[in-house]
């Protein structure tokens, strides 16, 4: 699995975003493996009707519909045609007890959870919310143009995949090629998780490639 988060970035906004999910498409069907978009919430539907599978959301809240201004229900991104949720990315950090309500409400409704943990401490206290997915990403590693997280952190790797067994492991933060998948699953991991290296590529669809190679 390799899940792309979109994050906020304007190169890959409304039909900009569109367009690369059309890349991830193809990337699919060339190779069958499982790629998961994240776009911003207001291009959900956008991707989703590119994608037709694989269409994940970057938040949601724990609240029910209604009364909830400004909040994104689990309700409307899944009307939107998402089947999973990103929570807790480092960039959107959440109260463990809201982090726990949003798990259940999202298991409730058929969604798969991938929570991230930024230490081996967060992952081992993710384990009783029972998410699907767990990501490990160290903050300083994000978007780093000079090393990655299965170079710099590789016995935290293992030692998440070890501690939240048997839930699978994501991992992210800095990792932008074939060297970084192959270490991150010989290590124990499920996938990984990437933002930058793809979405800020002149050339995506390689750069997917070059990935999606490390499998």
């Amino acid at each position: 699995m390799i899940i792309v988060n979109f994050k906020t970035y304007q190169q890959v906004s409304h039909i900009r975003a569109q367009n690369l999910a059309r890349i991830i498409r193809e990337v699919i069907v060339e190779t069958g493996r499982e790629i998961i978009a994240a776009p911003q919430i207001t291009d959900l539907q956008l991707v989703h009707q590119t994608m037709i599978t694989g269409t994940w959301a970057q938040h949601a809240d724990f609240y029910e519909p209604g009364q909830s201004t400004g909040f994104i229900t689990l309700e409307a991104i899944q009307e939107s045609g998402a089947t999973g949720v990103l929570l807790n990315h480092s960039e959107h950090k959440l109260p463990e007890d809201v982090l726990k309500n949003t798990i259940n409400r999202a298991r409730s409704l058929g969604l798969t959870t991938l929570v991230f943990a930024s230490s081996l401490e967060e992952a081992r206290s993710y384990i009783a919310y029972r998410p699907n997915l767990i990501g490990y990403e160290p903050p300083e590693l994000i978007a780093s143009l000079e090393t990655s997280v299965a170079r710099a952190k590789p016995d935290v790797i293992s030692s998440v995949v070890e501690v939240v067994s048997p839930i699978p492991v994501i991992v992210g933060a800095g990792v932008k090629d074939r060297h970084d998948v192959q270490t991150s699953l010989k290590l124990g991991a499920s996938g990984v998780a990437v933002s930058s290296s793809v979405v800020l590529s002149e050339d995506p669809k390689k750069v997917l490639l070059d990935l999606v190679s490390g499998y």
